[in-house]
């Protein structure tokens, strides 16, 4: 069965096991891997009577004599929510462009909340990135977004509040020129045609955007296109650099960011719409999300869902109280 052909429909007729020997051919195309020592080749083993674990093959390495199963050292590792539910999941989240929310995956999936929100964050720290990404070249656009806090009903809008405190006495007032230093912020960039990449910053200035401008961008062989902040003036003297002036005009023959722009509508109308209510220690993971599904956005539902499960890869420990190794062959 190819890539092409796993439509959402028959992913939630699989079973547990027909989960797993997908999982199987994504994370190990050339056969099993020990994930504790790394070693190939290991012994397939069934077990003969009935017993807690489900699982009934397994494999056992020859080198570390250790038994593991494809699940060991991903997101699915120590779960005890049948992974084809898990499937399901990742599917769901594949598919929404903007988004699925907790409580939309514990409706449709039948499983609590709690465990919903987990497997959410699981699968958003599998659409991470990992590795040395490849630098951005061509026609680069950048820019840097603030994402306000929505209120809950019968309490005042953030601006309001805000007043108030001013004429209290409680907070200075706010220079004009930064009307959204109080709320995250996010710069992107996007080559266009290509990827982009996002990152939660302190603030949007020169000293704090310039040093991630050098790491993701090839400056001999790119061109970047910015809006008026004045945290891109010193950008010029690095790589050319055009500058379109938003009260002025949008589109300047090619000079333009709305690429970034859009990206910045999805990932706005995913956050307001769909998640409603987002704390700001979680917004990097929100951040791969939509990242990931941007970077993939040219290819097909199910090519989208085999690639992440092919890169599920890796546990979520900062739940964890006491710190836990790193597995080099996870």
């Amino acid at each position: 069965m190819t890539t092409q052909q796993v439509s959402f429909q028959e992913v939630l007729r699989w079973t547990d096991e027909q989960c797993r020997e997908f999982l199987e051919a994504m994370r190990w195309p050339d056969g099993p891997r020990c994930p504790k020592c790394g070693a190939t080749e290991p012994y397939r083993m069934t077990r003969k009577s009935q017993t807690k674990n489900t699982v009934q093959k397994l494999y056992k390495c020859r080198a570390c004599h250790k038994q593991f199963t494809a699940t060991v050292g991903t997101i699915f590792e120590d779960s005890h929510i049948p992974l084809s539910r898990w499937f399901a999941a990742i599917y769901l989240m594949c598919a929404s462009k903007k988004g699925m929310s907790a409580h939309q995956l514990h409706r449709e999936l039948d499983i609590t909340y709690k465990s919903a929100w987990f497997m959410c964050h699981r699968i958003r720290e599998a659409m991470r990135d990992k590795g040395e990404l490849p630098l951005l070249t061509g026609t680069i656009e950048a820019d840097e977004t603030y994402i306000h806090p929505r209120t809950r009903r019968g309490h005042k809008v953030w601006h309001e509040r805000v007043q108030d405190e001013i004429e209290m006495g409680l907070r200075p007032a706010p220079d004009k020129k930064a009307p959204y230093q109080d709320n995250p912020t996010v710069f992107g960039i996007l080559e266009r045609g290509g990827k982009a990449r996002t990152v939660k910053v302190p603030a949007a200035t020169g000293p704090v955007l310039r040093p991630i401008m050098g790491k993701m961008i090839d400056m001999k062989n790119a061109r970047l296109m910015t809006d008026g902040h004045p945290a891109y003036r010193q950008i010029k003297h690095y790589l050319p650099h055009e500058v379109i002036d938003h009260e002025v005009e949008y589109v300047r023959g090619d000079v333009h960011i709305q690429g970034i722009e859009n990206y910045w509508s999805l990932l706005k109308r995913g956050v307001y719409g769909v998640f409603h209510h987002l704390s700001e220690g979680y917004l990097p993971s929100y951040l791969n999300e939509f990242e990931f599904r941007f970077n993939r956005r040219k290819i097909q539902d199910a090519e989208r869902f085999a690639a992440l499960v092919r890169q599920t890869q890796g546990r979520v420990l900062w739940y964890c109280q006491t710190a836990q190794p790193e597995n080099p062959y996870a």
